[in-house]
């Protein structure tokens, strides 16, 4: 049979690696929430991966993606070891970049040293940076590139790799192994324009496929950011200590490099959206420029952009004027409706009043809706804070009806970002961090109780208080949208009843191991049935059931074939 050859393969793992046959701890409870049509094994790979593609294909080096997570999902009996048999590269490559994935990308990366001992080993990301020496404690891992943009260093490794160089690597920005011996070759690759690569989107979906579960598309005009958020690993004052850089930190695109991605936008059956990472950090004429090459790519119906502060009225209306066939959508994200608490984690740059009457004002000149995120787990948050929270929530659905303004609030989970600065200052911020190193955070990962797993809790709200509240928050949000027609009949049982069966099975696994020191046949069984039922379902609002494909971020590269020589089905067969 035809094996995947390429010089680079690169592969998604799924947060934990063998959740298809765990039974000990519940899933879920770290990802119920709305912000993308993913399950909690997270198998959305970074865009990064696709302008890994784009880029070293422009050196004549062929790049392939192989989601796993995204075929272990679709195909529950798929033989890890025996797929990667069938790939054939000199180098792999693991994105570890939120902590989350700590855990399946390490696991994923030993399968892989396994079936191809003689392959290059290599992860990037912002927490492969953070802990990129000590990553090389593990015998799976040939190496970490470290940076905001690891293209041209990847570069210099594959070709280096497919020419046969082997021991000493001159490679910048690289921790590596040679011959046991751990070699740092500096942090010195900080180039000042981001990714010059345009992401050919055409070529990222099947011919036959017609993306009916296709969500947004994204697009990164930048990274970094001006803004120093204390619980994020993106924001200036983690990346001044991160990333090798001081005054400047954030790193964009160039403008024509942008305009060429959106010409590749592919036309599908459905209707095609946008959404548009870090929109808060590019000035109003580029944004202008960014959004009027979208609204004339003729195939998008809807952008969505992230603003940090209130965008100003004159360019609200401009948007709307260069942007005539598209819906626009705003994402803020106050944190609290209380400002105090907002202005302590980074935002608090107004009032709700104002925010109010320039969401009015916004809607008046053709901004379509707006999304507004709130999160537990801020400076100073109790529980009954949260919930006014909710409440408030609640009253902006009043007043503004028809899908106009949708709030969400999710728990910031079940990590602080190793990095950022609360982080990094926990006493000074009234926060508790309990695990710091990457091995602790990896185990921390599969604890039968959801609290173990947690590496922070604050002075206002302890570990044992927080899923109680984000359940309630979530609940609460979730009917009262429900009640404003934000979400429908069908979805709000299941959104209640998941919430419910969540909130029953972590209790029972509290009050088992309190009572018991361990989990019953009868209740693991009862774990067991509720991971194979959640993994049925994206956590979006819309609740796609499966088989999920079609997705940008799933798996397009292995075939039909090889796919049913790796299943137990075809084995039994």
């Amino acid at each position: 049979m035809t094996r995947i050859k390429a010089d680079l393969i690169l592969v998604h793992a799924p947060a934990i690696y063998d959740f298809r046959n765990r039974d000990d701890f519940v899933l879920g409870w770290y990802s119920s929430q709305e912000s993308s049509n993913v399950t909690p094994i997270f198998e959305m790979h970074p865009l990064g991966f696709l302008s890994i593609k784009s880029f070293l294909a422009e050196r004549d080096l062929d790049v392939k993606i192989v989601n796993l997570a995204s075929l272990m999902l679709k195909h529950p009996t798929l033989d890890v070891e025996k797929l990667f048999e069938y790939l054939d590269a000199p180098a792999f490559g693991i994105d570890l970049h939120w902590l989350p994935h700590c855990q399946g990308s390490i696991e994923v990366a030993g399968v892989l040293k396994k079936v191809h001992p003689e392959s290059f080993v290599v992860f990037g990301g912002i927490v492969s940076t953070y802990y990129a020496r000590e990553m090389m404690q593990y015998p799976q891992i040939d190496g970490v590139i470290r940076g905001y943009d690891t293209l041209e260093p990847l570069a210099d490794l594959v070709g280096q790799l497919k020419r046969g160089v082997r021991g000493r690597l001159d490679v910048q920005n690289m921790v590596y192994k040679d011959k046991g011996e751990v070699v740092d070759n500096g942090h010195t690759y900080t180039p000042d324009v981001l990714n010059d690569v345009a992401i050919d989107w055409s070529k990222m979906f099947p011919k036959t496929d017609n993306l009916l579960n296709m969500p947004n598309l994204m697009v990164l005009p930048n990274t970094g950011c001006q803004q120093s958020c204390g619980w994020c690993s993106g924001s200036r004052w983690a990346y001044q200590r991160m990333m090798n850089v001081e005054k400047k930190t954030v790193f964009h695109r160039r403008s024509e490099q942008l305009a060429r991605e959106i010409t590749t936008f592919p036309k599908t059956e459905s209707p095609l959206s946008v959404y548009t990472l870090q929109a808060y950090s590019e000035s109003a004429p580029r944004l202008l420029s960014y959004l009027e090459a979208v609204n004339d790519s003729g195939v998008v119906s809807s952008v969505s952009f992230e603003q940090f502060r209130l965008t100003k009225p004159s360019v609200l209306k401009q948007m709307a004027e260069v942007a005539p066939n598209l819906d626009i959508y705003i994402n803020l994200s106050p944190q609290s409706h209380d400002v105090e608490i907002s202005r302590l984690s980074g935002r608090g740059t107004y009032t709700n009043e104002e925010m109010e009457d320039w969401i009015a004002a916004a809607l008046d000149v053709g901004i379509k809706g707006f999304y507004l995120w709130y999160t537990i787990g801020m400076p100073k948050q109790t529980h009954a804070s949260v919930m006014e929270t909710v409440a408030y929530s609640r009253r902006l659905m009043q007043r503004f009806p028809n899908d106009k303004v949708i709030p969400t609030i999710f728990g910031m989970v079940p990590f602080l970002d190793p990095g950022c600065q609360w982080f990094e200052q926990p006493e000074e911020h009234g926060y508790t961090v309990f695990h710091r190193d990457l091995e602790s955070h990896r185990k921390s990962l599969t604890q039968p109780r959801w609290r173990d797993a947690m590496n922070y809790e604050t002075k206002w709200m302890k570990r044992d208080e927080f899923l109680p509240s984000m359940y309630e928050a979530m609940q609460v949000m979730a009917n009262d949208k429900a009640e404003f027609g934000r979400i429908t009949k069908r979805s709000i049982k299941i959104v209640n009843d998941r919430i419910d069966h969540l909130r029953y099975l972590t209790g029972s696994v509290d009050r088992a191991y309190e009572l018991d020191g361990g989990l019953s046949a009868s209740l693991r069984q009862e774990i067991g049935r509720h991971n194979d039922d959640i993994l049925s379902y994206a956590a979006d609002v819309a609740l796609v059931k499966k088989p999920l494909s079609g997705r940008w971020y799933d798996d397009h590269t292995v075939p039909a074939e090889i796919i049913e020589a790796c299943t137990g089905a075809a084995r039994a067969a």
